[in-house]
């Protein structure tokens, strides 16, 4: 696994696909930025975040033979793993399926998965993934 650690990108979803398209890189390759500028969520929807105050990170993740019918696995896997971490620290933690983890009833990470087919299996999926760490103001979308 290699992280690279940037100060400021536009998505780290974007970033990890981008340089993937012009190399190959290692499985479980992460991208980590301290702020991004078009954080981005699921459909239009975008990820906001202070700069310096969040965990916000990609994930690129190869696969052999993942079929498409496994897709929804994927995001239950991801989502109940960041749970289960969440809850040794916090009371009060649910899943809101398929993709967002609650504190109470705010929201306090996302998770973006952008898979890529070819032929008609899951090549390798983006799992970008945005965690409020520090943050404790939101604009209203």
């Amino acid at each position: 696994m290699k992280i690279r650690k940037l100060s400021t990108i536009s998505s780290t979803n974007d970033y990890l696909k981008e340089l993937y398209a012009k190399k190959d890189l290692d499985n479980f390759t992460v991208i980590s930025t301290d702020y991004q500028t078009l954080g981005k969520g699921q459909g239009v929807s975008k990820w906001v975040s202070d700069k310096g105050k969040n965990l916000l990170f990609s994930i690129l993740v190869k696969y052999e033979d993942l079929k498409i019918s496994n897709v929804p696995f994927l995001n239950f896997s991801i989502s109940i793993a960041i749970y289960q971490v969440l809850k040794q620290y916090l009371s009060q933690v649910e899943i809101k399926w398929p993709n967002d983890i609650m504190a109470g009833n705010k929201k306090i990470c996302g998770v973006l998965i952008e898979n890529v087919i070819r032929n008609s299996v899951i090549n390798h999926s983006v799992i970008g993934i945005g965690l409020n760490v520090n943050q404790i103001s939101f604009p209203k979308n």
